[in-house]
């Protein structure tokens, strides 16, 4: 099976060509421009070092969130288009899960912490399981990173951007138990979304491309003034 993964949740994007489990191809790009702009391009030229056609892919794998607004509408929007061109199904992962996948060998709760502004984070726990992606124990929150530490005691590992944002909290909460993870690790790579979401075929969840939207976990900026301008 080929899996065409895309993520453009935060700054960086990532695009990846698997078949199966097997990494064919990978691009990620951190240079600062819109992902409106780049995205479709990218994904073309990875179609093509990787010798494949549009047509050839059997799935697309594309992160849904949480993360940027404007990032997961591309993301998602790009998708849909790919995906109803040629009828090909798709599924939706997780940011934090494709984040906290990175660190699958852990020994310790794995934290994933994504920038969401305004002194807070995006965020979830993870517990490692063998030979598997790391299982969801506390859900995804978009909180002050403070308080989303307050129930936890125990050693955890984090990573992301949000958890270098915030290392000095983190540290004043857990000063005996906070560990991060090693910079290269702090990214979301399509190539982690690509594998979860041939897992996540295989159990048989996909979205409908008629109604699926991204996960936000709060209303963007635009929306929080309409319903505050109704409100008056």
């Amino acid at each position: 099976m080929l899996i065409l993964a895309s993520d453009t949740s935060t700054k960086t994007a990532s695009v990846a060509l698997l078949r199966d489990r097997t990494i064919v191809a990978e691009s990620f790009i951190n240079i600062g421009k819109n992902h409106g702009e780049t995205l479709l391009p990218e994904i073309m030229d990875l179609l093509s070092s990787g010798n494949t056609t549009l047509d050839e892919i059997d799935l697309f794998a594309v992160t849904i969130g949480p993360g940027s607004f404007t990032g997961l509408r591309v993301g998602a929007s790009t998708v849909k288009g790919l995906a109803f061109a040629t009828g090909r199904p798709v599924v939706g992962v997780s940011t934090l899960e494709t984040l906290a996948s990175n660190l699958s060998n852990s020994l310790i709760a794995i934290c994933p912490m994504l920038d969401a502004r305004k002194g807070e984070v995006y965020t979830a726990l993870y517990r490692p399981e063998k030979a598997d992606f790391p299982k969801e124990i506390v859900s995804e929150e978009v909180m002050d990173p403070g308080e989303f530490l307050e129930g936890v005691d125990e050693d955890v590992i984090f990573l992301g951007d949000g958890a270098v944002s915030y290392m000095d909290i983190i540290r004043k909460r857990l000063p005996d138990k906070s560990h991060f993870a090693i910079s290269h690790l702090n990214y979301i790579r399509a190539s982690s979304a690509g594998l979860i979401g041939l897992k996540k075929f295989r159990d048989g969840d996909t979205l409908d491309l008629l109604t699926f939207t991204p996960r936000y976990l709060r209303v963007s900026e635009a929306e929080a003034k309409g319903k505050h301008s109704y409100g008056k």
